[in-house]
């Protein structure tokens, strides 16, 4: 009565969990070209969406991205081998063991006749599907104790869902395990099930079952030969119809010898029941808590990955669109692939601020869409992630569940921008320039004091300090893209490069950050590559504005401790 209780309400609160989560998907807006839809012309568009699907070609491509990524995880595959035999073995162990042990009832009963769960193959496969998921546990686990970026990226939603995996699974194991040795246990199925009346036929089958079914009795029986030849013909015509030997059963088997000498103890009823109800209660506890959390994955992974094998983004409304992108929010397992293959991730390093980093951009931008009034202290920390992206499409291409990311990170700029965040670069670029010395009124430091002080407050590298081999031939300024742009560059840019390179001769500091041209640089080289004296000037302009950031970065300490805290 209690375990249907606690199933049913499992259920209920599942489904309506569920129904929540796809109502916030047709409520979210996420990026402002939709607008103001109304629930019913989003869930309009979507219907249409999913019937133009089924009636076309793109079906079929459903149906392959299906097999392909979703049953056979080809993404995953071509992104780390270890990771794949992980994840395949975890899923497809637990759905296996869902489907055979869990729910025996409506489907292993329905395709064996003969089935009982103390039968093989069943007892083999259950602790080998069971071994399986194991396995993928110890291979997360290690892979987010021993890689940094994995070490950084974990939150309590990675952590809950091993921990639940791991004591559905290890619960199962030691209640089986107590079983096996428990002698109440035991006495309880002669008295259900045997026809045995024979006081020495008893004892003979207690013997059989001590020897080799690894029973803890308090009072161990005789196992001669003889007695154990009789038992042995007793359990056949009583018992071999349900019962096979549990060897095959390697781990429970295993662990039930090893508890073997507390096998008094944990065979007794009241801690089989607390076992029982303690495993049962774990699995309808993530039953219930499945789509408030990393499991609802299950779920929306797949439908990511279809969904984006089908989808032609430029040709789909604002309003589906924007429907994927909240689907894209529950989506995301935080498994961290796209920040390990970042190419701003060295950057953390320096700057501490873990938004930085995708995955954790991706759950900041969650928490802001959710909750927009309270993201206040944490918005610096998410505008300097932003504004770090490089948009390089790295991040989208190896996430295994093929959420558009680069999308969804256009998507945050336009709602930094509409909660008023400038960006980090735009701080520092008008901080910089607003130093400029338009008027030449200031006053020149004497050449080598200047060139000394510069060097010791901006910390060129030793490919910055080529700017001592500039003579200005104009070489640099002349094949300049940004220069030519304009009519009068001098005015729009206030130095242009080679006039940088000689400012820096002379220890202009406030000059060289104060011109737009350091900050308005497209970094295509040109004027590295057509330099005659070899000045690496563009990587000098580089340098200039990764100083001014640094210079900006250390003025505002309380940015740089609470990132460190994020």
């Amino acid at each position: 009565m209690i375990f249907s209780i606690a199933l049913y309400l499992s259920l209920i609160i599942f489904g309506l969990g569920t129904v929540y989560k796809i109502l916030i998907w047709f409520q979210s807006q996420i990026g402002g070209e939709a607008g103001p839809v109304s629930l019913s012309t989003r869930v309009s568009a979507a219907v249409k969406g999913v019937l133009q699907t089924l009636f076309s070609s793109s079906l079929g491509t459903s149906i392959k991205i299906f097999f392909l990524d979703v049953l056979l995880q080809r993404r995953l595959f071509k992104e780390s081998r270890l990771r794949w035999a992980a994840h395949m073995s975890l899923s497809y162990g637990f759905i296996l063991l869902l489907l055979m042990h869990a729910l025996d009832r409506f489907i292993t009963k329905k395709l064996f006749a003969e089935y009982a769960a103390t039968l093989n193959p069943f007892f083999f496969l259950r602790n080998l599907f069971g071994v399986m998921v194991l396995f993928g546990i110890a291979v997360y686990v290690y892979r987010r104790l021993h890689d940094r970026v994995m070490r950084l990226t974990t939150r309590g939603v990675d952590v809950y869902a091993l921990i639940v995996l791991a004591l559905i699974i290890l619960s199962g194991f030691f209640l089986e395990s107590s079983k096996m040795v428990s002698s109440q246990r035991y006495e309880e199925m002669v008295s259900e099930f045997s026809s045995i009346t024979d006081d020495k036929e008893a004892a003979a089958l207690k013997a059989y079952w001590a020897k080799d079914f690894g029973v803890v009795f308090p009072q161990p029986p005789a196992m001669d030969s003889d007695i154990l030849k009789k038992g042995q013909e007793v359990h056949a015509m009583n018992c071999i119809s349900c019962h096979s030997r549990p060897n095959s059963a390697f781990l429970s088997f295993g662990l039930a010898k090893m508890i073997s000498p507390i096998g008094l103890s944990v065979g007794q009823k009241g801690v089989l029941n607390f076992l029982w109800y303690f495993h049962f209660g774990i699995c309808f506890l993530g039953l219930a808590l499945l789509p408030f959390s990393k499991f609802f994955h299950i779920l929306t992974s797949p439908l990511m990955l279809v969904i984006n094998g089908v989808m032609d983004w430029a040709k789909a409304s604002p309003a589906n669109r924007a429907t994927v992108r909240a689907i894209a929010m529950d989506a995301c397992t935080h498994c961290a692939t796209c920040s390990l293959h970042c190419s701003v991730e060295p950057i953390y390093r320096e700057m501490v601020n873990p938004r930085i980093l995708p995955s954790e951009k991706l759950a900041a931008f969650s928490a802001l869409i959710r909750n927009k009034e309270k993201m206040g202290p944490d918005l610096p920390f998410i505008d300097e992630g932003d504004a770090i992206c490089t948009r390089c499409y790295r991040c989208t291409q190896v996430c295994p569940v093929g959420i558009f990311l680069q999308d969804l990170w256009f998507r945050l700029g336009e709602d930094l921008v509409q909660l008023g965040c400038p960006g980090p670069f735009s701080k520092t670029r008008k901080e910089s320039t607003a130093r400029f010395d338009w008027d030449r009124t200031k006053p020149v430091a004497p050449m080598n004091a200047a060139k000394k002080q510069f060097r010791q407050d901006m910390g060129l590298s030793s490919q910055g300090s080529t700017f001592n081999h500039c003579f200005t031939c104009m070489t640099c300024s002349n094949s300049c893209p940004v220069v030519v742009n304009y009519e009068n560059p001098r005015e729009k840019l206030g130095l242009l490069p080679h006039q940088i390179m000689h400012s820096l001769k002379f220890g202009l500091q406030d000059k060289t950050l104060g011109a737009n041209m350091v900050w308005d640089c497209l970094g295509c080289y040109n004027c590295q590559e057509n330099c005659p004296q070899g000045v690496r000037v563009t990587d000098i302009l580089f340098e200039l504005k990764n100083k001014a950031f640094q210079r900006g970065k250390s003025k505002d300490s309380d940015l740089t401790t609470a990132g460190g805290r994020s």
